[in-house]
């Protein structure tokens, strides 16, 4: 099995193996642009790499986006690499909106504002102190059922 290979315009992963038996060792099946990456004057040539980095305390949902990678081997008990890629250095601004819109084809949810989970809040009172309680017996048939009820710790009310 030989190494797979990545393709520097189009992000294609190719096996060197399957390379050798359509005899394009250095052209891509996919895009048929030259896989040496080292070609100067290439399509995207200027474009710096990016590193998105995840946060272990909340197992990701705090990310970064940094243009120079960290190191894991010191920080590797706080940070963690979610995807590596290409796209154009900041801009003059200091903006990097550029490189978002690119990571969000590899990772659609990159960003993305977190919702509020709904609160619960009882009717009556409007607190939201509520728990779950399950209904013990039907009044219909007299035996147990599996369904729940919330009540209000405040003012007792179910509902």
């Amino acid at each position: 099995m030989g190494r797979t290979i990545l393709c520097p315009h189009c992000n294609s992963a190719l096996n060197e193996d399957i390379l050798k038996q359509r005899n394009s060792e250095n052209i891509c099946l996919v895009c048929g642009k030259p896989l040496d990456s080292n070609v100067s004057g290439g399509e995207h040539s200027e474009w710096i790499t990016w590193y998105y980095y995840g946060h272990k305390s909340d197992n990701g949902k705090t990310t970064s986006l940094r243009d120079k990678p960290i190191d894991l081997n010191e920080h590797g008990d706080v940070f963690f690499l979610i995807k590596e890629f290409k796209a154009p250095p900041r801009d003059a601004s200091g903006s990097s909106e550029k490189a978002k819109e690119i990571l969000r084809t590899y990772v659609p949810d990159a960003f993305k504002e977190l919702q509020e989970t709904p609160k619960v809040k009882c009717p009556y009172c409007f607190s939201s102190e509520v728990q779950i309680v399950p209904k013990r017996f039907s009044l219909l048939t007299g035996f147990a059922t599996n369904k729940f009820e919330r009540v209000c710790v405040r003012c007792k009310r179910k509902f």
